[in-house]
């Protein structure tokens, strides 16, 4: 597609200069563009708003158009929109109810949640909810790669329910839980706020130390320690592709 190479080419030159902007013959220099197929190129260009000409010395620059348009991409930047997707897939894969949390000010709450189609039952989850830090594995994958201080500071002024005979409410015990899922990079609830519902939890990272989101799968203790060994491998590959795509998508921002 000879004509889309050269548009890209030409808006890659003028996007990277001032806003005193760049001549013709100057981009002609760059792209080696005849000079009759360049300026038709730049006036359609002109025309339909994707480059600007300076009345007073007759250089290009960057439109409204493709502002508009950049505007519009970091609009959809935001965390739960793009990684609702990872969510959506990993649901549909494993048949099993999929939700994605978020740290934010010291509590970890729910923003986006999936119940596969084949499946009818839904689980407690909620957007909104906020995930108890001693219990929940979505919280406990997230807050198991925070600094120390913080971890130390946060289970010391956290409030530990016993939901079932299983909840951990020591505050050591958490601590040496924390310890092995930030090693392992997973995170386990095993009927730990719900009798026979486990959840397995793995980080979303922006980067190699920061961890702000997790992805969980939840269901039947039964089923879910019956699979265990696929759906842990499912989980943690699409926890790496997540945690890929939200650096990379953080690095054009």
């Amino acid at each position: 597609m000879e004509w889309l190479d050269r548009f890209v080419s030409v808006m890659d030159i003028v996007s990277n200069v001032s806003l005193d902007g760049i001549s013709m013959t100057e981009i002609q220099q760059e792209t080696g563009l005849a000079k009759s197929t360049l300026h038709r190129m730049l006036t359609d260009m002109v025309d339909q708003g994707l480059l600007s000409q300076i009345p007073a010395n007759k250089r290009y620059r960057i439109g409204p158009r493709p502002m508009v348009w950049g505007s519009k991409y970091l609009e959809g930047q935001d965390p739960a929109r793009l990684l609702a997707r990872f969510c959506d897939v990993l649901s549909e894969r494993t048949g099993l109810y999929v939700f994605l949390c978020r740290y934010d000010n010291g509590e970890i709450y729910c923003i986006y949640t999936r119940r596969p189609s084949t499946q009818r039952a839904k689980y407690f989850v909620h957007i909104g909810q906020k995930m108890p830090l001693h219990c929940s594995a979505a919280a406990k994958v997230i807050l198991a790669f925070q600094n120390p201080g913080e971890i130390q500071y946060l289970l010391s002024q956290h409030k530990y329910q016993a939901f079932t005979e299983d909840t951990k409410c020591e505050k050591e015990e958490v601590i040496k839980e924390l310890e092995q899922v930030r090693k392992a990079g997973i995170a386990f609830c095993r009927n730990e706020m719900e009798p026979n519902v486990t959840t397995f939890s793995v980080p979303v990272s922006f980067s190699d130390e920061e961890v702000l989101f997790s992805i969980s799968i939840i269901g039947e203790t039964v089923d879910m320690e019956s699979r265990e060994i696929t759906l842990l491998r499912e989980l943690l590959r699409i926890g790496q592709e997540a945690s890929k795509f939200m650096k990379m998508s953080r690095s054009l921002i």
